[in-house]
């Protein structure tokens, strides 16, 4: 249900990546007029360290960046430290700890990244970058 309506949302891009015909992860961004949230970023088991989420997650960036937005924040389980180590190499950093934010039970670090500092790879387009829409990228193998 929530993937469905982000589909149909105009403020918020799907992208899945696909290798070999299976799909490999996925993500959802939205975005506001001066910040971005990554909504959901998934990678199956067999695709895992094999660059597919960071290949998301920097696409998702980079149409940010091109609608002039520089500002990203996610929300990550806190005892997820595998899953925090992947956003602080891609530069993330927490700012807060958000007690009982999952289910009222577990906590959630937000943590957040300023795309202004790091130079955006332009050959990288953003087709439908504030629009509604599934986008898919297809690759032979991981990065």
């Amino acid at each position: 249900m929530r993937v469905a309506a982000s589909i149909r949302a105009a403020d918020v891009n799907v992208l899945v990546a696909c290798i070999h015909e299976n799909i490999a992860g996925f993500g959802i961004m939205r975005y506001g007029d001066e910040d971005a949230h990554l909504d959901l970023l998934a990678v199956a088991p067999p695709y895992r360290r094999a660059g597919v989420g960071r290949e998301l997650l920097e696409w998702l960036e980079k149409c940010a960046v091109v609608a002039g937005i520089f500002s990203v924040a996610l929300e990550v389980r806190a005892g997820n430290e595998g899953a925090q180590l992947f956003y602080e190499r891609l530069g993330y950093r927490t700012l807060v700890h958000l007690p009982g934010y999952y289910q009222g039970i577990e906590a959630a670090l937000r943590m957040g990244r300023d795309l202004s500092r790091r130079p955006v790879d332009h050959r990288i387009c953003c087709p439908g970058s504030k629009s509604n829409g599934v986008h898919s990228m297809d690759s032979e193998g991981g990065s």
